[in-house]
């Protein structure tokens, strides 16, 4: 597709004509002619662009796009915000340029919870506009944005919704966005463990196509993301090794993601890979700040990592950072395979009612959850209640076709999920092994949990009621079961077997 040039149109001072090319297509130009794009605001006068300040935000705008985290220049967003605010009947579009520009700031600053409610305000502009002049072409990039903070604060539910309503608009108009939009809705779908619904969302870039500029390859890149995790989650095929640098844009963390991903289902050098993601989150706070998705996604991936391992007391202590939300199911998981990777199976079990509860009592839970709860059951020898959450976790692997979460199940039920999936490839050895079994007798329990509140022998001592020697017993007993030694190891082993 190809548009009238603006160089031409500016040269020949059609400044009407200019202002009509660029209402009806500017978007679009920036995706596919972004070169041209700047060329053809290079082109005219400052004058004319400070006298109209629509098209002065909209050139910085396609300067700015080449760069993830360029911001638009103060003095030429004041120009623009206060000629909005200054119109008696503000159009929609201008609106949405004041929303997006602030919800583009603070997502660079990494000010997500404010990012977000600016991403509501734009919802709400364009739910109850006042006009939709130029909707065609502006709003298929303002859902991709709004989707892009949905995602960031881990509301996936709603990113998906926003990507799914931006991509069927983009497709009505044949926008060239379309393809690119429909790829942000399969990372979700990707993201939230659902490998049908991302398989049925993709448009793969060919190998061979170039990108028009920084934008179209960021957009490349969301495929290139989406595509990788499909074939991690179902288990196929090898994803490319190929993947994007690190440093693109706000979703630097899925090669990290990835990369953990496949160390855990490759096997290889799994206490590297750990201390590698380590290093990660410590370097790389852009984002990934603690309560964030991709804080979320991250230490989901260390603790699987640490529980692969072995080094059941890292996973723990990693995975107390983390407040768990309903959102979070795959903390969650985590969480519910270590207690059960422990040796605590009612412990496992309490986590996934925990989860039940937090969605409503709703069965779509993860995949992941159903397994341990299956498993859980199993040991504990509750065979009928084993048996309807096997039947769960098959409907749910079904569902979502992530075949990669039989890799990692529990011994005890791993062949049987197999087999009732029909799964044809040939699986890897288990990726988790159970801890040795423990057992922590009621009053080492209570060591324990006095041990989380009083830091020296004689207040433990007086906590227990007993002499400071007989707390020293105590304590020795317990961190030669636990295998740790000293106060800190043990309470970080603790949360494996502690329910609180």
């Amino acid at each position: 597709m190809s548009y009238p040039s603006l160089q031409v149109i500016a040269a020949a001072k059609d400044w009407e004509g200019f202002a009509e090319a660029v209402d009806s297509s500017f978007f679009a130009r920036l995706l596919l002619e972004p070169v041209a794009l700047t060329e053809g605001f290079a082109a005219v006068p400052d004058e004319w662009l400070w006298a109209n300040p629509r098209y002065l935000m909209a050139g910085a705008i396609a300067r700015a796009a080449n760069h993830p985290y360029s911001l638009i220049p103060e003095g030429v967003h004041s120009r623009f915000a206060s000629w909005v605010e200054g119109q008696e009947q503000p159009a929609t579009r201008d609106l949405l340029g004041v929303a997006q520009t602030q919800l583009r700031a603070l997502l660079a600053a990494g000010r997500l919870e404010e990012a977000d409610a600016a991403a509501d305000e734009s919802l709400r502009l364009i739910a109850e506009p006042r006009d939709t002049a130029g909707f065609d072409d502006v709003l298929p990039p303002v859902f991709i944005r709004i989707g892009m903070v949905k995602l960031l604060r881990g509301d996936v539910r709603d990113a998906i919704g926003i990507f799914a309503e931006g991509s069927r608009r983009a497709s009505a108009v044949q926008h060239p966005i379309a393809p690119h939009v429909g790829n942000f809705a399969a990372l979700s779908h990707a993201l939230a463990g659902n490998f049908v619904h991302a398989e049925q969302s993709l448009t793969e870039m060919p190998p061979s196509t170039r990108p028009a500029g920084s934008m179209q390859a960021s957009y490349f890149a969301i495929s290139q993301y989406a595509a990788a995790l499909i074939a991690l989650g179902t288990f196929r095929a090898e994803p490319s090794e190929h993947l994007p640098d690190t440093g693109i844009g706000e979703f630097w963390w899925l090669t990290e993601h990835i990369r953990a991903k496949r160390s855990l289902y490759g096997g290889g050098d799994r206490g590297g890979a750990a201390a590698h993601l380590e290093d990660i989150l410590d370097l790389r706070r852009d984002l990934s700040g603690s309560g964030t998705f991709a804080s979320n996604i991250l230490r989901t991936d260390l603790a699987d990592l640490y529980m692969a391992d072995h080094n059941f007391q890292a996973a723990a202590h990693v995975l107390r950072r983390e407040v768990p939300t309903s959102q979070g199911q795959k903390i969650w998981a985590a969480r519910a395979r270590l207690a059960l990777l422990g040796g605590n199976p009612a412990r496992a079990l309490q986590i996934v009612a925990e989860v039940q509860r937090l969605n409503g009592g709703r069965h779509r839970l993860v995949p992941a959850i159903w397994i341990v709860k299956a498993a859980a059951e199993r040991i504990l020898g509750d065979t009928s209640a084993s048996a309807v959450s096997m039947d769960n976790a098959s409907e749910a692997l079904k569902r979502t076709n992530a075949i990669a979460e039989i890799v990692g199940a529990h011994p005890i039920i791993r062949e049987e999920l197999a087999h009732r999936l029909h799964v044809e490839q040939t699986l890897p050895a288990s990726i988790y092994a159970p801890a040795q079994s423990i057992t922590l007798s009621e009053r080492e329990r209570d060591v324990l949990r006095a041990l989380a509140l009083y830091g020296s022998t004689k207040e433990l001592a007086a906590a227990l009621h007993v002499s400071p020697n007989t707390a020293k017993s105590h304590l020795a007993s317990v961190y030669k079961k636990l295998g740790v030694h000293g106060r800190e190891q043990a309470l970080r082993a603790a949360a494996a077997w502690l329910d609180d």
